[in-house]
């Protein structure tokens, strides 16, 4: 993981919103292994690569959002510290307010820009370092102050330590290499102001290292809350991305035919809404809707005769035949139940409507016919066409009943026929 390893949470408010877009799990993470590793309190080092590659992406977002705060808010403070160098040593605030723009403010710039930008290395360095300097510009200042005034900066640098171990998006090893890095910039600086000041002061680096090693703990504790945290949201994320994925299949079969696979009475009316009524509102009102009832010819016959598994081929049969016309229409079909079927259709061209009721006929006709008769055919089809202006807007309803209406008439006249009910603008209705 590199550089990563050492960026995570340890102060940071957690905000897992959990929302559709979020559902979305990448793939290799399963249930199993996210409630295996927050059981066992497996250590994020031993993580399934997946999750831990999850985990992290995630801090980094969570610190772009945080960022901004932490660095403004660090860079205010550093700056409101140049009024204590005015109070406490009015000959050395000049120097201080320099040394704190030309060190501390730059890194803090490049922390926001690595944040805005996405470059989460940067921001990563930024974050630790601009504390760092500014503990470097402190001290600096100390050294050059009367003997009774320059502890007052340096303890500073120890509250700054351990304020860093609970506020940092640093992991624990993280915190450890920040603490390691401000006592040794602060022994330094302390050498550099000469010998004497490092053995003056060498029970402050001592502190500082007792405050460093009892707040990393509390640090310790966070991250591991944070990181349960974590895998009980992503097991909620799995859940709920699961139980979304059975709702959809639930709704598909609450939509489909069982035994065809094509829409039952439900799914076909509300493809009806979508493809067929819905198209008006993009300026196709001209257009004519029909809606075809279509109901077996001696189907029952030939159940009875042949089974109920060849009269469910058949009808699978058919269903198939009934699919690929309507697709190539643009279309839809579905089972009403039976050896029923309904599909619709919305053209500008009436003859487009009888072209495609006679090709369902005959196609139906040629579905099932014996081997050694093949001008016989055991199941035709009589269908009744409802065609109606689509600026009439006349309900589904009144379509399927005028459709049924012409489907028995084409029956009393002898089956294996097309039937035409048209509702005209005016209310009329010619056949």
């Amino acid at each position: 993981m590199g550089m990563m390893e050492t960026f995570a949470p340890t102060g940071i408010a957690d905000d897992y919103s959990i929302a559709e877009d979020e559902i979305a799990v990448p793939a290799g993470i399963d249930e199993r292994q996210v409630e295996s590793v927050e059981r066992d309190s497996v250590p994020l080092r031993r993580w399934p690569a997946a999750i831990a590659e999850l985990y992290y992406q995630e801090i980094v977002q969570r610190i772009y959002r945080e960022e901004h705060f932490l660095f403004l808010l660090g860079l205010l403070m550093c700056l409101a510290t140049i009024a204590v160098d005015v109070i406490v040593n009015p000959g050395m605030a000049k120097e201080g307010a320099v040394l704190r723009v030309l060190v501390v403010a730059p890194l803090t710039l490049i922390g926001l820009i690595a944040g805005a930008r996405g470059w989460s290395q940067v921001l990563a360095f930024c974050v630790g370092a601009s504390p760092i300097a500014f503990i470097a510009v402190v001290v600096h200042l100390a050294v050059h102050l009367p003997p009774d005034l320059a502890p007052r900066y340096i303890h500073a640098t120890i509250l700054l330590v351990g304020l860093a171990n609970v506020i940092l998006p640093y992991s624990l090893r993280g915190l450890v290499i920040f603490d390691v890095s401000a006592m040794l910039v602060t022994a330094a600086m302390l050498l550099l102001g000469g010998t004497d000041n490092l053995a003056q002061h060498a029970d402050t680096l001592v502190i500082l290292a007792l405050v460093a090693a009892a707040t990393l703990p509390v640090a310790a504790r966070f991250e591991k809350l944070r990181q349960r945290n974590f895998l009980l949201t992503l097991r909620a994320r799995i859940f709920s991305r699961e139980l979304l994925k059975a709702n959809r299949a639930l709704h598909v079969l609450s939509q489909s035919d069982p035994l065809t696979g094509i829409a039952n009475r439900r799914g076909f009316e509300s493809q009806f809404e979508t493809a067929i009524v819905a198209p008006g509102e993009n300026g196709r009102a001209n257009d004519l809707i029909a809606l075809m009832m279509i109901d077996l010819d001696f189907f029952k016959a030939f159940n009875d005769a042949h089974g109920h598994q060849a009269g469910d081929s058949c009808l699978k049969l058919v269903a198939n035949a009934l699919t690929d016309i309507f697709d190539s229409a643009d279309g839809v079909v579905g089972r009403y139940g039976g050896e029923e079927f309904v599909a619709a259709l919305r053209t500008r061209d009436r003859a487009v409507i009888l072209a495609v009721a006679e090709e369902v006929r005959r196609t139906i006709a040629t579905v099932l016919t014996p081997v050694d008769e093949a001008d016989r055919s055991l199941v035709t089809a009589s269908i009744g066409v409802a065609i109606a202006p689509a600026s009439a807007m006349l309900p589904r309803e009144e379509l399927l009943e005028m459709a049924d209406a012409a489907l028995y008439s084409g029956k009393d006249r002898g089956r294996n026929r097309v039937e035409v009910v048209e509702a005209e603008v005016a209310f009329g209705i010619r056949q």
